[in-house]
């Protein structure tokens, strides 16, 4: 989850990734959107000035993102029209740039600024920012995966050559810190191609009728789309919502989408005027062949064996599936010492395509509570000790938030803060009066993580050796100086100072010490 705050200090001038206000500082001339997770999203539904330079992808998908309660609205009848949350003032305001291709940005005159849009290998769109003037460079990654070939392919990129070698140098990297840690279960990952050969693995042992339902909850599992469609030789069902954004990357007309079995009412000819286009889209949406229609891996019609549509919005094979039949496929992180490291929502966009109803069990004195009052509640001691070992394995290490699935959804469509805590026990215990009953091998996890491990992102550092790094996700509360970047990448960089660490320590040193209130207390 990203907590930059948008300033990037040798380009005051500009924000990234953040919009709102800053009182210390004077209002930005330029911004900047590196994908459209929603931790990198906050104040854009407020801002009405300047233009916001992204990636044409990132672009068609942010002017068409719905809140989760607005598409149920919407599928139901209820709302007549759909309600975007950006289209109003990020029509006028996105501009899309191509990706590799240097492009100067005027702020006012005689201030300019050079801006280039990589590839992050994160989702759908998402882009690394090089910034560069006559006195400064930096690289802005936004939410990165830096796998080994990815790596290498930055190292040959014309734009990022020079940077490289050794001929100029990065003043700083502002990093994707998300599992930036020595320590197991985050410092090495398998790369994403073990996670997919892993996951076809797997589906090659089901008889060639079983039907497979893939979580795809947020933008960044499209490579996986395509691999589990080709490899199955089946389209992947969406529902409308999700037909409607990933069809507007296409270039195809209406008809020709309609013809690749996408049932969308509209196709978008402002992108295939603007001259730009979009790597992914043919093989996600389809394309031209001479006078044939090549359809992509995605589909509207529901009769397939491969699903990927938001659950409850009426599917007649998903949402009818009353008899277990369908393997659910999910993605996570990694496995460390056969533990599997759930995907906890670390890099945002939660309700961008998935609603996903779940119980937070980050705090632990609340999660006692819980656990004391199902032992009020629950009658059966059976039942009870099976609640009370799920609640208790959810605070281990790794294993996440325990996802409450569509027995709540279909009560609480709207919002999941309605959920009273007596309808929170009473889930829990149908869901454990059920656990016996599940029949095996309907689940399938795979390795996939959207997000660096930690030694990739020291080969990373070590590519460029910038002057200084500055991480974009930190929990300040829990910082020690064995999370400095001094200590996690010092060695990857040709400086030695690093101005995030200098202000970590300031606040760190304030902190009231436990020796210090433990004294205070033996004293009074």
């Amino acid at each position: 989850m990203s907590t930059f705050n948008g300033i990037i200090a040798q380009f005051p001038a500009i924000r990234v990734d953040y919009f709102r206000r800053h009182p210390a500082h004077k209002a930005p001339l330029a911004c900047f959107l590196s994908h459209v997770h929603s931790d990198h999203l906050t104040g854009l539904e407020s801002l009405r000035a300047p233009f916001v330079y992204c990636s044409p992808a990132t672009r068609e998908i942010l002017l068409r993102l719905e809140r989760h309660h607005n598409r149920i609205n919407f599928a139901r009848g209820i709302l007549e029209s759909r309600n975007v949350s950006y289209d109003k003032s990020m029509h006028r305001l996105a501009k899309p740039l191509p990706l590799d291709t240097p492009t100067v940005i005027e702020l006012a005159p005689g201030s300019r600024i050079r801006v280039t849009l990589i590839d992050a290998n994160h989702c759908i769109g998402a882009v690394m920012f090089l910034f560069e003037d006559d006195a400064h460079a930096v690289l802005y990654t936004g939410d990165i995966r830096a796998e080994t070939w990815w790596v290498n392919s930055l190292v040959q990129n014309p734009v990022l050559l020079p940077y490289s070698l050794g001929l100029r140098h990065l003043d700083c990297i502002y990093l994707d810190t998300t599992f930036a840690g020595k320590s197991d279960p985050y410092r090495q990952f398998p790369s994403k191609a073990e996670g997919i050969r892993e996951l076809l693995q797997e589906v090659q042992q089901y008889p060639s009728d079983t039907v497979f339902y893939f979580h795809s909850w947020t933008f960044g599992y499209e490579n996986v789309w395509v691999a589990l469609s080709a490899f199955l030789h089946s389209q992947i069902h969406l529902d409308d919502y999700r037909a409607r954004l990933y069809s507007s990357l296409s270039l195809l007309d209406k008809k020709h989408l309609r013809e690749t079995g996408l049932n969308v009412q509209s196709d978008n000819r402002l992108l295939r005027n603007s001259g730009l286009d979009i790597r992914e889209a043919p093989a996600l949406c389809g394309f031209r062949n001479g006078n044939h229609t090549q359809p992509g891996c995605l589909t509207s019609q529901e009769h397939v064996r491969l699903h990927s549509c938001e659950r409850g919005m009426g599917c007649s094979v998903v949402d009818q599936d009353t008899n277990a039949e369908i393997i659910h496929i999910i993605p996570i992180v990694s496995r460390a010492n056969g533990t599997e490291i759930a995907e906890v929502g670390a890099g945002g966009g939660k309700g961008d395509l998935d609603q996903r109803e779940e119980l937070d069990t980050g705090d632990v004195a609340q999660v006692g509570k819980l656990m004391e009052l199902c032992a009020n509640s629950i009658k059966d001691e059976e039942l009870l000790s099976k609640v009370l070992a799920r609640l208790q394995k959810s605070l281990e290490p790794g294993q996440g938030n325990i996802d409450l699935g569509l027995c709540l959804q279909k009560d609480s469509q709207d919002s999941e803060d309605d959920l009273t805590l007596q309808t929170l026990v009473s889930v829990l215990k149908f869901q454990a009066s059920r656990s016996g009953e599940e029949r095996p091998n309907r689940t399938i996890r795979f390795p996939y993580s959207r997000h660096s491990s930690y030694s990739e992102l020291c080969k990373f550092l070590d590519a460029f050796k910038p002057k200084d790094v500055y991480p974009c996700t930190v929990d300040q509360e829990s910082w020690t100086p064995e999370l400095s970047m001094q200590s996690l990448f010092g060695e990857y960089c040709s400086g030695s100072v690093f101005r995030h660490d200098l202000e970590m320590m300031e606040a760190y040193e304030s902190r009231p010490r436990w020796s210090d209130n433990k004294r205070h207390h033996n004293q009074s």
